[in-house]
Order: C-alpha cells, then sequence, then structure tokens
C-alpha cells in the first residue's frame, strides 16, 4: 500500500524518531551547537507539495522523497570547514541521526524530535550510514567521476580498481487526471529507482547486472570470470552474489 506524504512535521519526525533511532541516543553538544548555529546549516521545511500537486482536494502524492524515511546512525564528511568564523573547525560529524532527501540532495540531521537541520549534499564528500549492523557508504557523485549535471551521491558497494555503485533516485510518476472527461488520477507517486554503474576512477559507466554486462565490464579478466559464473552459478540479482564477483575481480 502506498503512503501519503504528510506535512505534520511534529508527529511525523517524532515518529521517525522511535523508529529508527533510539529515543535515549544524545547528541554531544558540540555537534547539536553546530547543527544550530554552523553558517552552512538550515531549517528543513521540504515542502514536496506546491511541486506536484493538482488543484482540487483529492490530489495527493504517494510516497516519500527519501532513501529512507527513519534516521540513522552517521558519520558525515564534508568538503570545507562548516564551522563559524573563530569556532574549532569541523569537516566531519560522527555518529548523528540523518536520513538522506534523493529529491533536494540534502542530508537532515535530527537535532531533536522536533528540530531537523538540513545541508545541502553539495557540501558532503562522503557519509557512511549504520542500521540494523548494516553499514552503507555513500560517495558524492564527483568522487565517482560523474558529469557536472548528475548530482547526489553513488553508494558504494565494493571498493577496487572496479567500484561497484548505485545510484538512488525519485521518479516521479505524474497525475494522469483529465478534468474534462472526470478519468485519471489526481495522486502523484515518487518512485525510488536504483540503477547500477560501475567506476574504474575516471569513467563512470552504468551497468546492467548480467551475465553480458559482468564480462563487458571486466573484459581483461574475461576467461577467469567466465570460469567463476560457470562454477559458482551466482544469482545476479541477488546484491550479495553480485557483490561477490567484483570482490573476486578485484583480488585477481
Amino acid at each position: 500500500m502506498n503512503t501519503v506524504f504528510s506535512l505534520n512535521w511534529p508527529t511525523f519526525l517524532a515518529s521517525l524518531l522511535l523508529t529508527g533511532w533510539s529515543a535515549s541516543a544524545q547528541l554531544p553538544d558540540v555537534t547539536r551547537d553546530l547543527l544550530n548555529r554552523g553558517p552552512y546549516f538550515r531549517a528543513s521545511n521540504y515542502d514536496i507539495t506546491p511541486i506536484y500537486t493538482l488543484a482540487g482536494p483529492d490530489g495527493k502524492i504517494l510516497g516519500y522523497p527519501y532513501l529512507d524515511t527513519a534516521f540513522a546512525r552517521t558519520t558525515v564528511t564534508f568538503y570545507q570547514n562548516m564551522a563559524k568564523p573563530g569556532t574549532k573547525p569541523f569537516t566531519e560529524i560522527t555518529d548523528a541521526p540523518v536520513r538522506y532527501n534523493l529529491q533536494a540532495n540534502d542530508l537532515e540531521f535530527l537535532v531533536n524530535p522536533r528540530t531537523v537541520k538540513a545541508v545541502s549534499g553539495e557540501r558532503v564528500r562522503q557519509f557512511t550510514m549504520e542500521r540494523n549492523g548494516q553499514m552503507r557508504h555513500f560517495i558524492n557523485a564527483t568522487e565517482a567521476g560523474a558529469p557536472a549535471d548528475l548530482r547526489g551521491f553513488f553508494e558504494q558497494v565494493t571498493d577496487g580498481k572496479l567500484k561497484l555503485l548505485i545510484r538512488h533516485q525519485i521518479y516521479v510518476k505524474k497525475p494522469t487526471y483529465n478534468p474534462a472527461l472526470s478519468v485519471g488520477t489526481k495522486d502523484t507517486e515518487l518512485i525510488r529507482e536504483a540503477v547500477w554503474y560501475t567506476s574504474d576512477g575516471p569513467n563512470l559507466t552504468k551497468f546492467s547486472p548480467s551475465r553480458k554486462g559482468l564480462l563487458g565490464a571486466m573484459p581483461d579478466k574475461e576467461a577467469q570470470i567466465r570460469a567463476y559464473l560457470k562454477e559458482k552459478k551466482p544469482d545476479l540479482k541477488d546484491r550479495r552474489a553480485l557483490t561477490a564477483v567484483f570482490v573476486y575481480y578485484n583480488s585477481l
């Protein structure tokens, strides 16, 4: 079932705090001060409704603009000092509750149940999220060798000479309502998509997780990869199995 995007922020944020971040977790005072007073952090009042909603009482937005609505314990590394002039320099924040707004390309920090501060993803070099014991690492599109018009972050699934990356993005399915015929829907749907890429440093290439895609991405070790696929018969639609192929290739 799709979820209607809610703008009742105090209730919404409180529910996310309980589901995604321990109520007992406390930000260090120095981190809280940076988020509240740092010149590059702003109150998060992201409102997607005016952008897509059709006129009329029935138009709704289904889905959310986030990678995950719940906040996760995150370490964020910035490109520059984020503190006020004359105060202790900060280029990294550790163990803070953060979520990633895919649509706005913002990182949002939960300061307290009623306060969220946002920073533009353009100022962030990388961030690592921990959720349920699982670590996920994201690098700025610039670090992945992306063209200038491709903003945001790539999830780095594997490291090495050939990196396996995922670009998480939002596809907007627009309303189809025809007022003259009174047919279709006024609702706008936000659909999260995952697009696979590989990067060898200077070159970023879209990747199809298939046997053909692997052999095309790894021509210098084609014989070894063919033998691996024949022996292991991995399910390349499974993330762990696909990751194992890249780990093997990078070990050759």
